[in-house]
């Protein structure tokens, strides 16, 4: 009995031995690769870099600080477009969003990806779950070809994409689940556009809670392939690239959208914004909006006046606002979000929203047309708030009535929402 006993507290004990050397349950998130990545980790990565944590065990994952979101993008030398194939594993720990996804660039003009420039590149997610192409020149962006949408529910697969471009300047991309054993092809379109280039890179937008959630593998870059299929004996007929149908400014455009709300001097766990209303019974879109900032000195100088062109993460994308109702444009729409618990459908993070500051301004909201045209005008003085013997930080100056005009100062009081403002919906009561 004695033996008994003894055999099994022993049995018992190394069982607990075991239990406690296991990971718990969130180590076993995916941060190693089955194989170690060398060659991605040993290519010789440029930029951003102290945003990525770059190791034969990870490959690339974006490691950036977690009080802010943003862009963040490394780079690799890379000269070619034609006969060259781009090879690369990809892994985001979440289901991507217009405010997180990301982007590889296959080629690019410039080593800054933040930036203006004259390339093509993969994106991974955004306002769709798929993989796409894209051609960049400058600001503008075109789709090329769309992919499955393989991101659906709550995370996102591990995913391989493969990329060749032939010597006539045919595009074809392919990907393939880590569950598949081919890979699939997506699409093929032809595009010879741009035919120099710089480098390749990665491109993160992400917020703060997924500053850390992006993971790029097995990157490869082959010059000078035998590319397939061949464009000579091509099954299928090359994709006509087609761009995505934006709407234009209606004809008259002065009112059409009206400032509601500014919040200019946000709490320290808020942020900035502008909202606006939609004053008709139909739905207005536009392609981007222009926001300018002025004081007036009394004089022609130019200094204190900002101009920022406010559009959609995607430029491919439109600002739209239903019949009656509001949108709130920031820069941080994770913030807003929590900090005055509104729904994030009304929101739109734009990634150079300008900061507003405390001097008292103007705003106008304009067309992004070579000639602008006056959409709405406002301003935004500390006298306007209900009262003036305090400073007025975290709480926004807001309109008594939308469909009144918003360049009148009576119609605009302080808001008595218990956090200080209505980002996204409608204005609070007395």
């Amino acid at each position: 009995m004695r033996i008994y006993k003894a055999l099994l507290l022993l049995s018992l004990f190394m069982t607990l031995i075991y239990s406690c050397s296991l990971p718990a349950d969130d180590e076993e998130k995916e941060t190693y690769l089955e194989e170690e990545d060398n060659a991605t980790a040993e290519l010789p990565w440029e930029g951003e870099t102290d945003k990525f944590t770059i190791n034969a065990k990870e490959g690339v994952r974006l490691d950036a600080p977690q009080e802010n979101g943003g862009t963040a993008f490394i780079t690799i030398p890379s000269t070619t477009v034609r006969n060259t194939r781009w090879e690369f594993g990809v892994h985001l720990t979440f289901n991507p969003s217009s405010n997180n996804y990301a982007r590889f660039y296959l080629a690019s003009s410039s080593n800054i990806l933040s930036g203006n420039l004259n390339g093509y590149y993969v994106q991974i997610g955004g306002v769709k779950d798929n993989v796409a192409l894209y051609r960049q020149n400058g600001e503008q962006r075109k789709l090329l070809a769309s992919g499955r949408e393989l991101m659906k529910g709550n995370n996102s697969p591990r995913l391989y994409i493969k990329v060749e471009c032939d010597n006539n300047g045919y595009w074809t991309f392919w990907t393939r689940l880590e569950s598949e054993n081919e890979y699939t092809k997506e699409k093929q379109v032809k595009d010879t556009d741009i035919q120099s280039s710089v480098c390749s890179g990665i491109y993160c937008v992400y917020t703060k809670t997924r500053s850390q959630g992006f993971t790029f593998h097995h990157v490869q870059l082959t010059n000078n392939i035998e590319t397939t299929p061949n464009p000579d004996d091509t099954p299928d007929k090359p994709e006509t690239p087609v761009d995505p149908v934006l709407p234009d400014y209606p004809e008259e455009v002065r009112g059409i959208l009206s400032f509601n709300e500014v919040m200019y001097d946000n709490a320290t766990d808020g942020a900035e914004y502008i909202e606006l209303y939609n004053p008709s019974g139909i739905t207005v879109s536009v392609p981007a909006l222009k926001l300018i900032r002025y004081v007036d000195t009394g004089s022609n100088s130019t200094e204190t006046k900002t101009t920022v062109i406010l559009q959609q993460p995607d430029g491919n994308q439109e600002i739209s606002i239903p019949p009656y109702g509001y949108i709130c444009l920031t820069k941080s729409a994770a913030t807003l979000i929590r900090k005055h618990k509104v729904s994030k459908e009304t929101i739109i993070e734009i990634s150079n929203f300008p900061k507003l500051t405390n001097e008292d301004s103007y705003l106008a909201i304009m067309t992004n047309e070579e000639k602008s045209r006056l959409i709405d005008k406002c301003s935004y003085f500390e006298s306007m708030h209900s009262s003036s013997n305090k400073r007025h930080q975290g709480i926004s100056l807001e309109k008594l009535s939308p469909e009144l005009p918003s360049s009148t100062r009576k119609n605009w009081h302080s808001s008595k929402d218990s956090t200080g403002g209505t980002p996204g919906k409608i204005n609070s009561r007395e």
